[in-house]
Parts: structure tokens; C-alpha cells; sequence
């Protein structure tokens, strides 16, 4: 939590931007009527003087990171000195109105003046990120080192794709840089052939686990137990839901409140984990070897699509100090691999059995073995000339499989999908996102054929319905009747 003292023209600026970053903090100022705007958008405030400011209250707890934005030296000065006092990790940001005040600041405590000249939001805010990133970097190290001897056990989401892995790598290596053992674990199937490919050429151990059961014992036998490009177990990943796990790492949309863990970094507004954790690297002064980085630098241009989807600067910047370390020609293997038969054939189902509402497209491709040609049939279907969002699904063991991708501005398919199919069942981004479903909850069906003809009405009913287009039922063709396209 932050805490900003003084609601003047610059606290001002700093509060907007911060509350936009989804940042918890407490305003305080003894003018209540400079208060009563943010007390209105349900940000924590107090009435109070700097000199009379309770720092045994309970929000100084959980704070770390103080601004003093108002113009009386005295006064911040005093405040300086007693936050000091209180906690000497405690990092302070503080305007000044000269260098002599400046220096009169920073010999009393201060990590960090502002002269008024130069004090604007957003060199505030970048000091925050500076002090946000050592703090969780020193606070990853110590974490890890809990592990007391035992291995880490680090989990990835379900057909983990470039970006988990690579951020899965990128935590072993930092256990390495702390004398902490690990292994990578997965549930589900690595079967596209980009994914194949990276753990062929980059020859990486990373371990299947196929049942719950199975992933309760490698939980027992760990010290501490890490949750990567997922955030909650048992959703898109083979942790049993009773576990808590101790690190959690992700940039998905999530409701944080049901997060639960130690050490939990999840920033939905990255484009790739792997760009969080390249800034952990960074942060550690680590710097990755040519497997890491080339892991790395293409989990993030996957996640992002050559960053033309959910790239920000964060991303363009680890790009950019990962591009001179990485293996060339691998990386031109990675990406043109082979396409295997069944991605092919589900790709010519998802163009057969297409349903198209105004913009919206969905395509049942019945029953698959390879999850992962979902989104390739999603990207391609995104492709057609009138179609801006599109559902691709396939019944996978006992799941209905969910891809979708989108480029319209006005959607945002990790709430759309979490509205049609439950929160547990599905998540993700504004332009991409994914989910499984029981087929249980689906409805009843005696054969193959009621399965299909279910399963497709379901889910297409309540994704239209999801988006607001209309939805008009239609018979799905038995085993002796021709398929047609729905159009």
C-alpha cells in the first residue's frame, strides 16, 4: 500500500494515476473537502496533520512506500524522520522546494526528493516502480531461500504455451542464482508443434504430471511450491484446489481477492509473464544464458503476436535488452515448425462447421486429441473478412475445450467467457482468452450424436448470448446426414 500525504495539484496527479493502476493507498490531508472526490471513488482517506499522523495505524502495516507531496519543510521533515524512526526500509519520496531543502531532506532520511521545478506525476510514479520491482526482487530472493534444503517445485498452466515455459525456466534459473533446487511441472499435453519445438531445441526437462493425486505428492515432498501463467489451482493447472502456493506468477485478468499465496505478482496489464520475469533478471543484475534469453524474447513475441496484441512498454523494453542475447538461428527455427495432420484437420473442421452472428463466429470442431490447434483454428477463423471475434471448441477427454480471439475494441473476451462459462471454467485477456468446461454441466446425452448436437447448442447459445447476438438453434447432421456450412 502506498501512503500520500498532501492532495495539492501534484498528490493529485499522483493519486489518479496509481488508483488507474488498480494500486491500493491511503490519502491524507487535513483539508476534508480535497478528500471527499477520491473518498468517493472508494480509495481509503483520513483527515489529518502530518504532525499528528498515527504511524502505528493499521494501514502503516502494510505500507512500505511513502510520498510527502505538501510544501512545509517542517512539517516534512518531522514526518520524514519519524517514518524513519519507525521503519528505516520504509521508502520515502518527498517534494522539495529547493536544493537546500533537498539536501535539509535527505539528510534526515529521505531516499528520494523531488524539487518543485521538476515534480510531475509521472517522475513520481517511476521512482514508485523503481522501489516496487527491488522491493519484490529482494523479496522473491527471500522467499525462495525458505525453501530450506527441499526442492521448489514450480507448476505451469495446462498445455503450457512459450510464455509459461520460458517463465517457468526463468524461475529455475533464478532458484539456481539462490542454491535452490527445482523442477518445471505440467498438466495436459504439449502438443503444438511450436511448443514441441521450443523444448526440443532449447532441450528442456520438464516433467508431465496426469493426475491430482500425483501432483498432492510432488506438493508433500517440496518445500515451497510456485504457480506459473495461472493463479488459482485447479483452474488450467494440476494443482489440487487445497493447495495455496507459496510464489505465484501471471498476467492474466483475475479477481484478486480469491487469489491466495506468499508471493504473488500478477500484472494483466503486461503483455507476457515472460516480461515480468525478465525485469526480476534484470532487477538481480542476472543475466540469462543464450537458451533463457532466446526462451524468453519469443514467449513474449508469441503472447503479444509480434506485438500487435497487449504489448506495452514493458514488453518492447525486455525485448529490446533480450534481442542481442539470443540464438538467431534457433529462434528462426521456432518459428516455422512443422504442422502436424490433426492441427491441419481441426483447422479444416473449424472452416466447415462455422456459425457466424453479425461479427461473431463460433465453430465446434467435435472431438480432438490436440488442444493446442484451438487457437491456431481461432487465429485463422479471425482472419475471415466481416469477423472480428471468434469461439473455437472441441471435446477433449471429459472437457469441452474453449479458445477465443477477438479484434474488436469493444469486446473483452476473458469477461465475455467468464460470463458464459463460469469464472472457474474460463479467463483470460481482452483479445484472447480460453477455458475447459465439464461436459457434465452441459446437459444429457446417451450417444455420440446427442453429445455433439449438446455440446454444440450450449455452448454456441451461451456464447451469443454472452455477446448479444442472436442465437438460432440448429440441427446438428448425424453420422448418415451431409454436413453443411452454417453461414
Amino acid at each position: 500500500m502506498y501512503i500520500i500525504f498532501g492532495c495539492g495539484v501534484t498528490g493529485n496527479a499522483v493519486v489518479d494515476a496509481l488508483h488507474k493502476s488498480g494500486k491500493e493507498m491511503l490519502i491524507v490531508d487535513k483539508d476534508e473537502s480535497t478528500l471527499y472526490p477520491w473518498r468517493e471513488q472508494q480509495i481509503n482517506v483520513m483527515v489529518s496533520d502530518m504532525e499528528s499522523f498515527d504511524l502505528d495505524s493499521q494501514y502503516c502495516e502494510n505500507s512500505n512506500i511513502f510520498a510527502i507531496l505538501t510544501g512545509n519543510l517542517s512539517a516534512n521533515l518531522s514526518l520524514v524522520k519519524r517514518i524513519k524512526e519507525k521503519k528505516l526500509s520504509n521508502f520515502i519520496i518527498v517534494k522539495a522546494s529547493n536544493s537546500e531543502e533537498a539536501e535539509a531532506l535527505k539528510s534526515n532520511g529521505a531516499d528520494e526528493t523531488l524539487q518543485a521545478g521538476n515534480v510531475l506525476a509521472k517522475a513520481i510514479l517511476s521512482t514508485f516502480k523503481t522501489v516496487e520491482m527491488d522491493h519484490s526482487a529482494f523479496s522473491l530472493v527471500n522467499k525462495i531461500k525458505e525453501s530450506n534444503g527441499k526442492e521448489l517445485a514450480i507448476f505451469l498452466q495446462d498445455n503450457p504455451d512459450p510464455d509459461a515455459i520460458a517463465s517457468g525456466l526463468t524461475l529455475k534459473y533464478i532458484c539456481k542464482f539462490c542454491d535452490v533446487e527445482s523442477k518445471l511441472y505440467y498438466g495436459g499435453n504439449i502438443s503444438h508443434q511450436k511448443n514441441k519445438a521450443l523444448i526440443n531445441l532449447l532441450n528442456m526437462d520438464l516433467i508431465n504430471i496426469k493426475t491430482k493425486d500425483a501432483a498432492m505428492d510432488v506438493v508433500r515432498s517440496s518445500g515451497l511450491i510456485a504457480l506459473i501463467e495461472a493463479s488459482i489451482p485447479s483452474r488450467n493447472n494440476v494443482l489440487p484446489e487445497e493447495v495455496t502456493p507459496n510464489l505465484i506468477f501471471d498476467h492474466h485478468q483475475v479477481d484478486i481477492s480469491s487469489v491466495k499465496g506468499d508471493f504473488v505478482d500478477i500484472q494483466a496489464n503486461i503483455g507476457a509473464t515472460a516480461t515480468i520475469m525478465t525485469k526480476y533478471l534484470r532487477q538481480l543484475d542476472l543475466k540469462p544464458d543464450v537458451p533463457l534469453a532466446t526462451a524468453l524474447l519469443y514467449g513474449i513475441r508469441t503472447d503479444t503476436k509480434e506485438f500487435t496484441r497487449n504489448t506495452t512498454p514493458d514488453d518492447l523494453n525486455a525485448a529490446s535488452y533480450l534481442s542481442p542475447l539470443v540464438d538467431n538461428n534457433i529462434m528462426s527455427q521456432l518459428e516455422y515448425p512443422p504442422m502436424g495432420l490433426e492441427t491441419l484437420d481441426i483447422i479444416g473442421r473449424a472452416i466447415r462447421n462455422k456459425e457466424i452472428r453479425g461479427s461473431y463466429l463460433a465453430s465446434f470442431v467435435e472431438f480432438i486429441n490436440d488442444r493446442d490447434a484451438l487457437p491456431q483454428a481461432a487465429e485463422m477463423m479471425l482472419q475471415l473478412e466481416g469477423v472480428y471475434t471468434v469461439l473455437v471448441f472441441g471435446i477433449n477427454d471429459d472437457k469441452v475445450q474453449l479458445s477465443a480471439r477477438s479484434r474488436d475494441s469493444r469486446v473483452n473476451l476473458g469477461l465475455i467467457l467468464q460470463s458464459a462459462f463460469g469464472e472457474l471454467n474460463s479467463g483470460g485477456h481482452a483479445t484472447m482468452a480460453a477455458g475447459a468446461i465439464n461436459l457434465g454441466i452441459l446437459g444429457d446425452a446417451n450417444d455420440r450424436t446427442s453429445l455433439l448436437r449438446v455440446t454444440s447448442d450450449a455452448v454456441k447459445k451461451r456464447f451469443f448470448s454472452s455477446v448479444g447476438a442472436e442465437f438460432e438453434q440448429e440441427k446438428m447432421p448425424t453420422d448418415e446426414e451431409p454436413q453443411t456450412n452454417s453461414v
